[in-house]
């Protein structure tokens, strides 16, 4: 079945902006993540999941990090590093209408921005009170309005997020205060409170959890070793239910690994990947461990913090692989075999992307340098469509 939008003229491209779209209907879009690269401070970078068209979204002194992609793909929460203070800020796909959106009163700071599933808003981390209360989870509108405490606990919270069906607050606590050595993995439940143990291990820093797309498992990081695969007691990458049964290892090496993040359509999961802490490179593996490639490999840094960018996409029934330089090529409607479906693509590419080709109008909106388009065929007797994504032009660098 197919869901069209109406075509709106939009410079030389023509733009369709599609309803929200069913549960598992995206693409995996670029990745954005947080790097020295350009200098002593972090700054937002995207790459695709290929690795390749690398572009720098922030150049500044701010320390911009921690990014959190829109539902919609079309804008980045992350915080901002002012006059010493941490705040929230959004910007756009590239970079563009980088502004505060929560600064909160000091002595208080404003991290780890978290959008909600359904869009209404986003949490975040509030750091800077006195003891006993070392912290709080918040929430606030989409546009960081009304900044209020949704929890605190006396231990310091990190990576506060719903989950999709937004019954659970899923958050990393300190269990070994005033130190940061010892983390355990909880949920919370927003309304009433109650707070449930998902994974601690006694004195092992487990962190960085993220629900995967559909809320049933929980990917996070640990130096614990509770499978006996982990005897050098370096931080790995691990997976497990979303009630923390069924715990499996996913890295399985010598070196540092964190940040996992889950792709849109959970096949994958991005983490960063060193020899250390302050040293690593963005790489990519399956949702079951295996190991698929490396995205950053030209900076002895480090790239970290990796978040996945969920493009929208139209309801299709055949998945038809590649069609170079597209990827993820979808089809829809009968008669429309995958071979069809990739040599249209082929043409329209190689014919400098025109508006209609062959009785099939072309949709196209640009999701920051990786452009979403449906080729979409109408007519009395037969209705066909294919979708995919495309590589646009050259990067840009934005201030």
């Amino acid at each position: 079945m197919l869901r069209l939008a109406v075509p709106v003229v939009c410079a030389v491209l023509l733009v369709a902006v599609p309803a929200a779209p069913a549960a598992g209907d995206v693409f995996n879009g670029r990745i954005a993540f947080t790097s020295q690269r350009d200098g002593p401070d972090f700054d937002v970078f995207t790459v695709t999941p290929a690795g390749a068209d690398l572009r720098q979204l922030t150049a500044n002194t701010r320390n911009d990090h921690q990014t959190d992609w829109h539902p919609d793909g079309k804008a980045l929460a992350f915080r901002a590093e002012v006059a010493e203070e941490f705040q929230v800020w959004r910007m756009g796909p590239e970079g563009q209408g980088q502004t505060p959106i929560v600064d909160l009163t000091a002595p208080f700071e404003a991290s780890q921005p978290s959008w909600f599933p359904d869009r209404a808003g986003l949490l975040l981390r509030r750091s800077g009170a006195p003891a006993p209360i070392r912290g709080a989870v918040f929430r606030a509108g989409p546009g960081g309005e009304e900044p209020r405490e949704l929890f605190a606990f006396p231990e310091r919270q990190f990576y506060p997020s719903y989950s999709p069906d937004m019954s659970k607050v899923l958050v990393a606590l300190v269990m070994s205060e005033p130190a940061d050595t010892d983390r355990g993995i909880f949920t919370v439940d927003p309304t009433t409170l109650q707070t449930t143990e998902v994974f601690d291990l006694p004195g092992v820093f487990d962190s960085a959890p993220a629900w995967s797309p559909d809320g049933r498992r929980i990917a996070f990081e640990s130096d614990g070793d509770p499978l006996g695969l982990n005897p050098e007691h370096d931080r790995e990458i691990f997976v497990m239910k979303a009630d923390g049964t069924g715990v499996t290892q996913l890295t399985r090496n010598a070196i540092h690994d964190e940040g996992p993040a889950w792709a849109p359509d959970a096949t994958q999961i991005a983490y960063t990947s060193g020899r250390d802490n302050t040293h690593g490179d963005i790489n990519v593996m399956t949702a079951g461990g295996v190991h698929l490639r490396r995205l950053t490999t030209d900076f002895d840094g480090a790239d970290e913090s990796p978040d996945w960018q969920a493009i929208p996409a139209a309801e299709t029934d055949r998945r038809c692989g590649d069609a170079v330089p597209a990827t993820d090529v979808r089809a829809d409607g009968r008669g429309m075999r995958c071979s069809k479906a990739r040599r249209l693509v082929e043409r329209w590419s190689r014919l400098g992307r025109p508006p209609a080709i062959r009785r099939f109008d072309a949709y196209v909106e640009d999701f920051g340098g990786t452009l979403r388009v449906e080729l979409v065929r109408r007519g009395r007797h037969k209705h066909q469509l294919v979708t995919f994504l495309h590589p646009r032009a050259e990067p840009t660098t934005r201030g």
